[in-house]
């Protein structure tokens, strides 16, 4: 059986209906992942990954995974447990980022989310709920469904509305949302790897590298474990 193709398409100046950005597919048959590159420990430039050009910038910190998402994505929310395995056996000192994205105006409450947790100090012990909810068909179609979700979780819900609609938040989701059309995002689930730029936890991420075309969600995860070895083995 062959797995059908995770194919990008370019949807950053489309507004869509709120699955159309979400590109992905989970055919993770035995028989399809047996004979995929990644079976044989390397993929090929052009397809199931792409270099980032990033003029020369200098990046002296640590390597870094950044997963580009959102949590209007349903493909997204499949992903997260393959997402979470990766986490769970990478080494201590690669980063772990995320970083929403807004195609289209419906997405935006959920980046909102996002950063309203991230601020809150929630983001760890809430993203992989949030995924959960999605799938389960919990009722998050506006950000008072998602601050009733989050109060539920014990976050203070008035906090988590001033947090989502705060300027900082504004700033964060433009300066992201520049961020990613730099590195030519245009579908999500992807993920980027590259360096921070320096010792800074909180540094800029320097991108070396994003998926592209991938056969299922296993790849992709398997993808990101790759190119975080090929990164690490590059002299800084």
């Amino acid at each position: 059986m062959n797995a059908r193709r995770f194919v990008p398409v370019f949807l950053l100046a489309a507004g869509l209906l709120l699955t159309a950005a979400c590109s992905a597919h989970n055919d993770t048959d035995g028989a399809s992942l047996s004979t995929s590159n990644a079976a044989n420990g390397s993929f090929t430039e052009g397809k199931q990954y792409v270099r980032i050009a990033h003029a020369g910038q200098k990046a002296a910190g640590p390597v870094v995974i950044v997963e580009v998402f959102s949590y209007a994505c349903p493909h997204c929310a499949e992903f997260a447990p393959f997402f979470a395995r990766l986490r769970g056996k990478l080494p201590s000192n690669v980063q772990v980022r995320y970083m929403p994205a807004v195609f289209n105006e419906s997405w935006e409450p959920y980046a909102r989310a996002f950063y309203a947790a991230k601020e809150l100090g929630v983001l760890k012990s809430t993203h992989d709920q949030v995924f959960k909810a999605m799938m389960e068909h919990y009722p998050l179609n506006s950000l008072d469904d998602l601050a009733d979700f989050y109060a539920s979780r014990g976050v203070d819900r008035q906090k988590f509305m001033d947090a989502a609609k705060s300027p900082h938040t504004d700033a964060a989701m433009a300066a992201d949302t520049k961020i990613e059309q730099g590195w030519g995002i245009d579908a999500t689930p992807m993920l980027v790897v590259g360096r921070l730029q320096n010792d800074s936890p909180d540094a800029p991420v320097v991108a070396d590298y994003r998926s592209n075309e991938v056969d299922s969600y296993e790849q992709l995860a398997q993808l990101g474990g790759w190119l975080i070895q090929r990164e690490a083995q590059q002299k800084d």
